[in-house]
């Protein structure tokens, strides 16, 4: 292997290891985390439950939030398949004798296009939820939002 196709690897490899860091911060993170000292299973019923203990939310709120919620589920999903599907095609285009940067490069902007969407739509999810909460509600969820992203671990 030359020292250019090397270097290739080594940059693709820490950009993969980079982007997928991001991504999981701001949907893992974002999502289900609601306390810096409660462990629990990070499924999606305590993003709910966050919600409803520390925003007060009301039926008719949870009602205008449900189908956001679901709809967005259903995206999320869509885009970890895909990201699943990426970093194999990334792993796959390494794992060659001969890397065809080509094939690579090709994997790699995949793989980011598919982070990236996912880091888009959630922010574009929390929007789309803040229009339904009151004042005091939206600034409780911008905080825990900026909070989880900036946290240090």
């Amino acid at each position: 292997m030359t020292a250019r196709v090397k270097w290739m690897v080594a940059a693709v490899l820490a950009s993969v290891v980079l982007a997928g860091g991001t991504a999981w911060l701001v949907t893992d993170w974002t999502l289900h985390r609601h306390g810096e000292n409660h462990a629990h299973d990070h499924a999606e019923p305590d993003f709910h439950a966050w919600m409803h203990e520390h925003l007060d939310i009301t039926p008719e709120q949870h009602e205008k939030l449900e189908p956001i919620e679901a709809e967005f589920e259903q995206q999320r999903a869509r885009l970890r398949t895909e990201i699943r599907s990426a970093g194999l095609a990334v792993a796959a285009a390494i794992g060659e004798d001969n890397v065809n940067e080509a094939t690579l490069q090709s994997a790699l902007e995949r793989l980011n296009k598919a982070q990236g969407d996912l880091q888009r739509a959630t922010l574009d999810h929390f929007f789309a939820m803040k229009r339904y909460l009151r004042p005091a509600q939206a600034k409780k969820l911008v905080e825990w939002t900026h909070d989880s992203l900036a946290r240090e671990h």
